[in-house]
């Protein structure tokens, strides 16, 4: 009976120690992409992993190219079907806008792709009195961030803000007076 349970052991322990050492090429993204960015073959990779990983497999990385990214993906991420999305519309009403911020005009941590904020912009220079500055978006969400390779500590976002409120967003970038506060989730 103690010969017969340690062949048993030993046959389950070899089962186990065959099947860790398979692995399996699966998808990665090599480089950022935020939500809504169309992937390219140039950010993906295949990587050799163990075990019970849920991703896409390797063999199946052409066809991820040309979806978009259903939420911002870091490098190193494994990709999933959830993670994508066919859908290059955006909710009814919203817009994307390009905003130029300069070191200092939003939060310390930064702001990442689907953070909540609002876009102020600030009054002009040399102005008389203690003018605040003006909200311009009040309900705005990040759609894409981004270090301004042109200007030190400078950001570059794309915010989704409601159409009535781009015209205020893209003057408040335009003047260079724009800052973004980062607002709870409501």
């Amino acid at each position: 009976m103690g010969l017969l349970l340690v062949v048993g052991l030993a046959l389950v322990s070899g089962w186990l120690y065959t099947k860790a050492g398979q692995k399996t090429p699966v998808v990665v993204v090599k480089s950022d992409i935020a939500m809504g960015e169309v992937i390219e073959r140039a950010d993906l990779s295949t990587v050799e992993v163990a075990g019970g990983v849920t991703a896409i497999a390797g063999a199946n990385l052409d066809s991820v190219v040309g979806q978009r990214a259903a939420v911002g993906l870091m490098t190193g991420t494994l990709l999933q079907r959830s993670m994508l999305t066919q859908d290059h519309s955006m909710p009814d009403g919203m817009v994307q806008v390009g905003v130029a911020v300069t070191g200092g005009r939003l939060p310390a941590g930064g702001v990442t792709t689907g953070d909540r904020v609002q876009v102020l912009a600030l009054p002009e220079a040399g102005g008389t009195g203690t003018a605040a500055p003006k909200v311009v978006a009040k309900d705005a969400e990040i759609f894409a961030a981004m270090e301004d390779p042109t200007r030190a500590g400078g950001f570059l976002l794309t915010v989704l803000v409601p159409a009535d409120e781009a015209a205020g967003v893209a003057g408040a970038s335009g003047s260079d007076s724009a800052v973004v506060v980062k607002v709870p989730r409501e």
